[in-house]
């Protein structure tokens, strides 16, 4: 049986702890209380902190004379300068792909490797955040599952690769804006779901970068158990990778559906999912794995009584060099039987694959060169 999770030594370090940027209103305002404030001071404290930093792009003022300045009581200016505001990644190097997009390697400062990429669209840019130094859910056509898991990232270390972003985009000029956020960059965000939380909180606040949940995107392998804690703690969007219309293949792929199968990721959804919301299906195809009119026409009824949209992805090159995308009239084909049954679909063209920084091929400090597939 396929192991449900690939694992590494993980770091003992906590480097993260001291981030200003970890906290969100709520978490900062239990801080200062806890710390002796008043809820009402602490409150009031929070508004003008969060918007101080969180609103610069450069170096943030802070000393006891810059949270005088703003109104800020002595107590909580004390505890406060035990937090630092400053961003905690460092950019280790910038990949820029030939369609625009960039692909960001960032340094922890306990020293892990993560990245992000910055993908432009005709009318937004897209920002893809990683949530774990690595992946411990091994699927078999992820470079980043294939290295295992060395760390969760805090909530500051996740909304830190925005800041960065905002910086490096607004460096390029700025155009499209940068609006949209995907959680589907390396890790399995369910499996750090406290601090993904937190950090859309943060993102979604605004006194701080006043993103639209609407355009925050968070995507699982199907995590079943972890889709009511999800709907209730965000408004922000799901996306599910399935890959394949039954258990079978999935398990072979995916080894979470050995845990969770497609029938408990349905009763999930179906159970917990606000009316008011819809999810994404993430299909990545397989050239003769996963992609024939039958499989469409599986998937099909399996998404039927769900209100959601299918993304079809056509594989990029990854670790297991035996699976390739489809030629252009497979897909074709698949999207057509699906869209003859109804299914609302999209194709999602690989961006920046180039360089490593598609679907799928994020690695971090375990990069290795991959071959470009079309």
């Amino acid at each position: 049986m396929l192991a449900l999770v690939r694992t590494q030594k993980r770091t003992s370090s906590k480097p993260a702890d001291d981030l200003f940027s970890s906290h969100d209103a709520a978490s900062l305002t239990a801080w200062l209380v806890e710390r002796g404030e008043t809820s009402t001071a602490a409150k009031a404290t929070v508004m003008k902190v969060i918007r101080h930093v969180h609103t610069s792009r450069g170096e943030v003022p802070w000393s006891d004379e810059a949270l005088a300045a703003l109104g800020i009581n002595k107590n909580a200016r004390q505890k406060l300068l035990a937090l630092s505001p400053r961003v905690s990644l460092e950019v280790a190097s910038r990949a820029p792909s030939n369609d625009g997009s960039m692909r960001l390697l960032l340094r922890t400062r306990d020293g892990a490797l993560i990245e992000s990429v910055l993908i432009p669209g005709p009318a937004r840019t897209t920002l893809c955040v990683s949530s774990q130094v690595g992946c411990a859910r091994a699927c078999s056509f992820c470079e980043t599952g294939s290295h295992g898991l060395t760390r969760q990232l805090s909530a500051g270390e996740i909304v830190d690769q925005v800041r960065i972003a905002l910086v490096e985009h607004a460096a390029r000029g700025g155009e499209p804006p940068l609006v949209n956020l995907v959680f589907m960059g390396m890790g399995e965000p369910f499996d750090n779901l406290t601090e993904v939380l937190r950090a859309i909180s943060l993102l979604t606040d605004g006194r701080a970068y006043d993103f639209a949940p609407a355009r925050i995107t968070v995507s699982t392998v199907g995590v079943a158990d972890k889709i009511q804690a999800f709907f209730a703690g965000t408004r922000a969007r799901l996306a599910v990778s399935l890959n394949a219309p039954d258990d079978e293949r999935r398990s072979r792929m995916m080894p979470v559906n050995q845990r969770f199968n497609l029938e408990d990721l349905k009763k999930a959804l179906l159970q917990y999912m606000p009316r008011t919301r819809g999810v994404l299906f993430e299909y990545v195809l397989f050239h003769g794995v996963n992609d024939s009119p039958e499989d469409a026409a599986r998937l099909a009824e399996y998404v039927a009584d769900i209100p959601c949209r299918v993304n079809v992805i056509p594989c990029n090159p990854g670790p297991d060099p035996t699976l390739l995308p489809p030629e252009d009239e497979a897909i074709t084909r698949f999207l057509h039987e699906l869209m003859s049954r109804g299914v609302t679909t999209l194709v999602r063209r690989p961006r920046g694959r180039d360089v490593g920084g598609a679907c799928g091929q994020l690695a971090g400090a375990a990069r290795r060169v991959l071959p470009l597939v079309g």
